[in-house]
């Protein structure tokens, strides 16, 4: 099985292409392939990225997704040139063993462990075996052939430049902050594909889904010569792991001067950087749009739903719910069966329901608000309805009674959410208003949801106490079928994700019959093709 997600770009025109089996479509057969349209909107020029949205698969799967400025117009910062840096990680464990362990019964679950190392661009010196990882057997082993060709990603700049280093946070577990040696002075320009203004830094710090566009400004060839090299370690680091692995890349300069470095054979015997290890203030309550992004005051607010992560143990596994349920490509969890039932339910694909069935595949929305503050049980589904606007509160709540918790980067498909900022504790709105007092929120599709604390436990023999909080403001205007999700790629395959349909049914249809889309509508339908056949595509964008 296989999807590919547009990741950041809202696909609410051709909403069969967001990419997320059983929920906006039929999963991808094997032999089988789907044309998806992708038309970004006025306005999202920027950096984006595209991955499979199913399993551990994106942790290979997935790409740099760059979309340029309309025609004649030139970007509101000036610079000489780009480089893009994917950030990704190496696992001792193939996709289809991290999936099969994570799933098991308690008994014999198993850990992924932590990455071999972080990779840059698909590079980096060779990382940790599996007994250093703390990867439970059996485990995987690069063969000789592989590790002879490992080594550093090489970033060539000239002197005297500024770049605009386009960051895409592509990994699976890790956070990572990193900084350039002897390179301090970076600033923040654009995040998830929105302008910002000018936010100052001397490291970046970024999660799976992540992205952040900052200038790097390099040195003169004077400057070069002082220092006496051309080449510098850009140094990357996991926070908040069992074992924050630590991994290097090479800012290298291309020069004529004489002491001109070649690769670096072997990473340092020193690290050059000493990145803070604090990780939950980083350019919090800092970034603001460059542009006025019409963020609605509280005032406008029509309701809060509050979305509480938590991993829970069950005999027959481990767990990581939401609101205590879960929901996965491969169990949807339909008629409100428990987050540890093991016997899946899986049904047809929510969109795919609602272009057959119309407002009698969507939850009825004031029995759901009202009953069940915006989550639907038999369906397993929030809803939402266009133009409202929702204070979404993203809590973590650690179970002190079995199991430690970990950070996590929320992630919104479909429109971005005003980030309303993070703390400690339970969440207050009226404190946190305050804060809000002159500052304008960017808009955002993907944020952290930290902790406080250094240890794994916190909250022992106390059950479920909010431990930290994220707030989001979510202007409803894209009808469609979206997931928002914890994006740890462990913790979709163990169920953090939830499904949230936006709209009524004429406005998610767009008013297109059923038969003018049967080919989506069916498992195997004429919009996916083979080696035999093209796909019959729709092509939503004419008209």
């Amino acid at each position: 099985m296989f999807q590919k997600h547009w990741h950041g770009l809202s696909q609410s025109t051709a909403p069969f292409s967001d990419g997320t089996p059983q929920a906006s479509q039929w999963p991808i057969k094997p032999g089988e392939y789907f044309d998806y349209e992708i038309k970004p909107n006025i306005g999202e020029a920027g950096t984006y990225f595209y991955h499979s949205h199913v399993g551990f698969q994106a942790v290979s799967a997935a790409g740099p997704l760059i979309v340029e400025e309309q025609l004649n117009k030139l970007p509101p910062f000036a610079y000489d040139d780009e480089r893009i840096v994917f950030i990704s990680e190496l696992f001792n464990k193939t996709d289809s063993m991290v999936e099969n362990e994570l799933l098991e019964p308690l008994s014999v679950v198993k850990w992924t462990g932590e990455a071999e190392t972080i990779l840059v661009n698909g590079n980096s010196f060779l990382g940790l075996d599996g007994n250093d990882s703390q990867t439970p057997e059996p485990w995987t082993k690069s063969e000789p052939p592989v590790v002879s060709t490992c080594g550093p990603e090489v970033i060539q700049v000239e002197p005297g430049k500024t770049y605009r280093m386009r960051m895409i946070g592509g990994s699976a577990l890790n956070l990572v902050s990193l900084g350039f040696e002897d390179h301090p002075e970076l600033s923040v320009m654009a995040a998830d594909g929105r302008y910002t203004k000018l936010a100052y830094t001397d490291r970046i710090q970024i999660a799976g889904g992540q992205r952040y566009d900052f200038l790097l400004r390099t040195k003169t060839e004077d400057e070069l010569r002082r220092l006496g090299k051309t080449a510098f370690w850009v140094q990357l680091e996991g926070r908040y792991r069992p074992i924050n692995v630590t991994s290097y890349a090479l800012l290298s300069y291309t020069s004529d001067l004489a002491f001109n470095q070649t690769t670096a054979l072997a990473p340092p015997a020193k690290a050059p950087l000493t990145i803070p290890n604090t990780i939950q203030n980083w350019l919090e309550y800092t970034l603001e749009p460059l542009e006025p992004n019409g963020f609605p005051s509280a005032d406008k607010v029509n309701r809060q739903v509050f979305l509480s992560s938590a991993q829970l143990t069950a005999t027959s596994g481990v767990f990581a719910t939401v609101q205590n349920h879960t929901w996965t490509e491969s169990n949807q969890h339909l008629g409100n069966t428990s987050f540890n039932e093991k016997d899946p339910t899986v049904g047809t694909p929510y969109l795919v329901d609602i272009y057959r069935h119309g407002d009698a595949a969507i939850p009825d929305y004031e029995t759901t608000v009202q009953k069940h503050g915006g989550w639907d049980p038999n369906f397993n589904v929030y809803v939402a309805k266009v133009g409202e606007i929702i204070d979404i509160i993203l809590v973590n709540e650690p179970d002190g009674l079995s199991i430690g918790f970990d950070i996590h980067p929320w992630h919104i498909h479909g429109g971005h959410v005003y980030d309303l900022g993070s703390g400690p504790g339970t969440y207050n709105a009226t404190t946190n208003e305050e804060r809000l007092n002159g500052y304008n929120p960017v808009l955002r599709d993907t944020t952290m949801l930290y902790k406080y604390t250094e240890g794994e436990y916190v909250g022992e023999n106390m059950n479920f106490t909010s431990q930290a909080w994220r707030a989001w403001r979510l202007q409803v205007q894209d009808a469609g079928v979206w997931m928002v999700h914890c994006h740890i790629l462990q913790h979709m395959i163990q169920g953090m994700q939830t499904v949230w349909v936006m709209g009524n049914a004429s406005e998610i249809t767009r008013g297109r019959s059923p038969d003018f889309m049967e080919g989506y509508l069916n498992y195997g339908g004429d919009a996916y093709g083979n080696a035999s056949y093209d796909p019959l595509v729709n092509h939503h964008f004419d008209g």
